[in-house]
């Protein structure tokens, strides 16, 4: 065989072999969506799904539900597995959004469940959640409002480069998973929006967010019980409620938060900065193994926090003394300006006081050059290097 007809041959064998391998693509336009947001795509995007997760993404390639260019309205969405193949990749065009209704009446928007593999790129995901917090601050709804996007029991997930917008309640919620990365994120909410929590994650591990940008009414990150070895790293946050671990101890039987790794991080107007809240109740708990370095606040009111004496309803905490062990915490090379004269607040349970605290170079002052101060109950460690305000241990 001539070199030339042999060229020819490998060409033709490789655009078979990349035939073959091409993932196959569900556009959800093709099951009956309305890209111009005039009526309900729930049932084309439920069929689109449907499709994918029964693909086997032969010869190693991942199905594709595909949501172009356009506005498509969702009233909700449950996707569930487990899939045939080892993933699907939600891809949505960056001129893609798809919307809710002013009301959802459930407790997830976009729910996926069993989703192994799952894989959400790309686009704009409105929650519209303006007509519900003004039914909500005048007292005709009660409930807490659906979240956005809502990852459980699942496997391997990743979200990169999506837009949250405006969740009736948390944006995205990570419960019972393991191995979840969210990477170049952007979650945008109002300040004054209710209970819009950026990302929060509970009874899962592995979980990593990076590069992402949080503007909400509540805590930019949250991570509640039963939840260990994350990793936050390159975040901006604010306005909100800052980065969070709780609250914890509000019921029997909670399981701890421990391995947690923030750095890099920049906080701007926040209400707290890097907080550890629990519960003034006797239920028992932990947080162990937290480090937080590399931080810097812009005028975030209280910097650095641990309250073990939360109880908002002032009636469901008798004795008013947490039942959660804090221990083996650190902050490392956290600057910037505190907007109260406390910067620094360790406000620890007496019955279970915290322990192993270390701090080391630390530079927070009262709004530009005031000097902060810093405040202990019940709580003891150690500092090292420049500490400002001085250590109250």
């Amino acid at each position: 065989m001539s070199g030339h007809r042999l060229t020819l041959l490998l060409v033709a064998l490789t655009a078979l072999v990349g035939l073959a391998a091409a993932d196959a693509e569900y556009n959800v336009v093709d099951y009956g969506a309305r890209p111009d947001g005039g009526a309900d795509s729930a049932a084309a995007f439920q069929a689109a799904w449907g499709a994918a997760c029964n693909d086997t993404g032969r010869s190693g390639s991942r199905p594709v539900l595909r949501v172009p260019a356009g506005r498509f309205l969702l009233s909700r969405a449950y996707f569930k597995g487990p899939c045939r193949s080892a993933g699907v990749v939600v891809a949505i065009d960056g001129n893609g959004t798809v919307f809710a209704p002013p009301v959802v009446d459930s407790m997830a928007w976009i729910m996926f469940h069993h989703a192994d593999g799952l894989a959400i790129r790309g686009g704009t995901l409105d929650g519209q959640g303006q007509e519900y917090w003004a039914c909500k601050k005048d007292g005709r709804c009660t409930g807490q409002g659906p979240r956005t996007l809502d990852i459980s029991q699942s496997k391997g997930v990743s979200v990169e480069q999506l837009t949250l917008l405006d969740s009736k309640n948390v944006h995205i919620a990570i419960f019972d998973s393991t191995g979840v990365t969210v990477e170049g994120v952007r979650i945008v909410a109002p300040a004054n929006s209710p209970n819009t929590d950026g990302i929060h994650a509970q009874l899962s591990r592995h979980v990593r967010i990076l590069n992402t940008t949080i503007g909400t009414g509540d805590d930019c990150v949250s991570l509640g019980p039963g939840t260990s070895d994350v990793l936050i790293r390159d975040i901006k946050c604010g306005p909100g409620h800052g980065i969070s671990i709780g609250s914890l101890g509000g019921q029997a039987g909670e399981e701890g938060v421990r391995n947690v790794t923030v750095e890099r991080a920049v906080l701007t107007g926040t209400t707290n900065g890097l907080r550890i809240k629990t519960w003034g109740m006797p239920n028992p708990g932990s947080v162990t193994g937290v480090s937080f370095s590399q931080v810097t606040m812009h005028r975030v009111a209280n910097p650095i926090l641990v309250d073990q004496d939360y109880c908002p309803r002032k009636v469901d905490c008798p004795g008013k003394s947490s039942g959660v062990q804090i221990s083996d915490v650190s902050y490392e090379d956290i600057e910037g300006t505190s907007t109260t004269p406390v910067a620094v607040k360790f406000n620890c349970s007496a019955t279970n006081p915290c322990s192993g605290i270390k701090l080391r170079n630390i530079r927070l002052t009262y709004r530009q050059k005031r000097p902060a101060q810093a405040k202990c109950r019940n709580a003891g460690g150690s500092a090292s290097g420049e500490v400002r305000p001085a250590s109250c241990f």
